[in-house]
């Protein structure tokens, strides 16, 4: 049982860990001050491998230089990753703070085929590798729920009393001192 027991809690703690990690994204999600993402392709290698997760910030695109990654959507919208390779200033017709931006993949030999027109960009501010596989995963709702049983089922263990409960302490008769220690009552 001290061997469930321990076990418990050392996922229980991993289990916390990941849950206050977890619900920190969760509210920088909503916030919309970052945004998960998974790499789904190898044009980044080596800087990002297929399957990492990338958590990424959202600025001006105007303040984009030459050599950083950003995240942009290309005119089918989907984002794309890649590093910048150009930053000149949108043509007429474009919002105030537009810029054309162009990128290239690390491991890709041509950059990529048209410039992208926009006014924020995402930029990463964690690599996590290899954990996109598993956030698809957990997503799925039959892992899901099962793993939400899990959890339960481990903070359950943690509230389970361990071994016997200490013995009560024996209460001794008082003893007598002083004068009056040696007067028995007559009776």
């Amino acid at each position: 049982m001290r061997a469930l027991r321990v076990t418990a809690d050392a996922l229980l703690t991993v289990a916390a860990i990941v849950g206050v990690l977890g619900f920190a994204l969760f509210v920088g999600v909503r916030l919309g001050a970052v945004q998960p993402l998974v790499v789904t392709s190898g044009s980044m290698r080596p800087t990002y491998e297929t399957g990492d997760l990338v958590v990424s910030r959202t600025v001006d695109a105007d303040t984009l230089e030459t050599g950083d990654v950003a995240t942009l959507r290309d005119a089918g919208g989907r984002l794309i990753t890649h590093r910048v390779v150009a930053v000149l200033p949108a043509g007429s017709g474009q919002g105030t703070a537009a810029v054309s931006i162009q990128m290239k993949g690390d491991a890709n030999a041509q950059a990529d085929p048209q410039p992208y027109v926009v006014e924020q960009a995402l930029v990463p501010v964690v690599r996590i590798p290899g954990m996109g596989p598993l956030i698809a995963t957990v997503q799925r709702p039959v892992v899901a729920v099962s793993l939400k049983k899990k959890v339960a089922a481990l903070v359950a263990i943690a509230f389970v009393p361990s071994g016997t409960p200490p013995p009560a302490p024996v209460e001794a008769e008082p003893v007598a001192r002083g004068r009056h220690a040696a007067q028995v009552p007559e009776g």
